[in-house]
C-alpha cells in the first residue's frame, strides 16, 4: 500500500510539473532559461550512475547489464523475469529518482525549447515525441523492474525509438538556419539508430555488449540535448 501511494505521488508530481510548464509556454524568456537548465543538467546522469555502480554489493557489469538493474529494489537472483544473475543495488532509490528527474528534465526541456524550432506541424510532433521519450524514462523509475516488470517494460519501450524520428525532424527543420547544429543532430540520430539496431540483435548474439549499447542509445540523446542547449543559449545571448 505504501509503495503504491509513493508511486501515485510521483506520478502526480510528474504530471503537475509538465502541466505547469505547458501553462508557462507563452513566457518565452523564462521558458528558454528553464529549458536550457533542464537539458544541460542531463550531463550529470552518468556521474550519478557511476556513484550507484560503485556502491553495488555484488558485481555489476555495465557492458552487459541493463541500466534498470541499478534501480531494482530487492537483492538476490531472479529479481525480475530474465534476470538470471544476482543483483544488489543499495542506492536503488537514488537511481530511480535519477531516472524520474532525468525524464522530467527531458520532457520539460523539450516543451520549453520548442520555440527554437520552426513552429510547424512536424516540429510539434518532434516535441511531442521527445516528451514521450522523457515520460518513458520517468515511468521506468516510478515502476522499477522488480516491482512490476510488465509495466516497467511497456513504459520503457517507447523511449527506445521515439527520439530518433524526433531528432531527424528537428535536424531537417533547422538545416538551413543552423547547418552545424543540424549536422550534429543527424550524427546523434545516426548513433542512436545504430545502437538500437544492435540491441535488437543482442538476444541472438550474446557477445554484443547490451548494457553498453543501451547507454550509447540514451547517452547520445543526452549528449545531443546538452550540446544543443548550450549552443542555443550561446546564440540567444549573441542576439541580446
Amino acid at each position: 500500500m505504501n509503495s503504491f501511494f509513493i508511486h501515485f505521488l510521483l506520478s502526480v508530481f510528474t504530471i503537475a510539473i509538465i502541466f505547469t510548464t505547458f501553462l508557462l509556454r507563452k513566457k518565452r524568456d523564462v521558458m528558454a532559461k528553464i529549458g536550457f537548465l533542464c537539458w544541460i543538467s542531463l550531463s550529470a546522469y552518468f556521474i550519478i550512475e557511476y556513484i550507484v555502480i560503485r556502491n553495488t554489493t555484488v558485481s555489476y557489469n555495465f557492458l552487459k547489464q541493463a541500466m534498470s538493474d541499478l534501480g531494482v529494489t530487492t537483492c538476490g537472483r531472479d529479481t525480475y523475469p530474465f534476470s538470471l544473475y544476482e543483483i544488489c543495488s543499495p542506492y536503488h532509490h537514488l537511481m530511480n529518482w535519477t531516472f524520474i528527474m532525468t525524464g522530467i528534465a527531458i520532457s520539460v526541456g523539450a516543451i520549453c525549447l520548442h520555440q527554437f524550432w520552426l513552429d510547424q506541424r512536424k516540429t510539434r510532433i518532434a516535441t511531442f515525441l521527445l516528451v514521450i521519450f522523457g515520460l518513458s524514462y520517468t515511468i521506468s523509475g516510478i515502476v522499477p523492474a522488480d516491482v512490476h516488470f510488465l509495466w516497467h517494460t511497456l513504459a520503457s519501450l517507447p523511449g527506445m525509438f521515439v527520439q530518433i524520428p524526433a531528432l531527424i525532424i528537428i535536424g531537417l527543420s533547422i538545416r538551413r538556419r543552423s547547418p552545424k547544429l543540424a549536422y550534429w543532430t543527424f550524427i546523434c540520430a545516426f548513433i542512436s539508430t545504430n545502437s538500437l539496431i544492435l540491441l535488437f540483435f543482442q538476444p541472438l548474439f550474446n557477445e554484443l555488449p547490451g548494457g553498453l549499447l543501451q547507454r550509447i542509445l540514451y547517452g547520445s540523446i543526452y549528449f545531443w540535448m546538452t550540446v544543443t542547449a548550450i549552443t542555443l543559449w550561446r546564440d540567444k545571448r549573441k542576439e541580446v
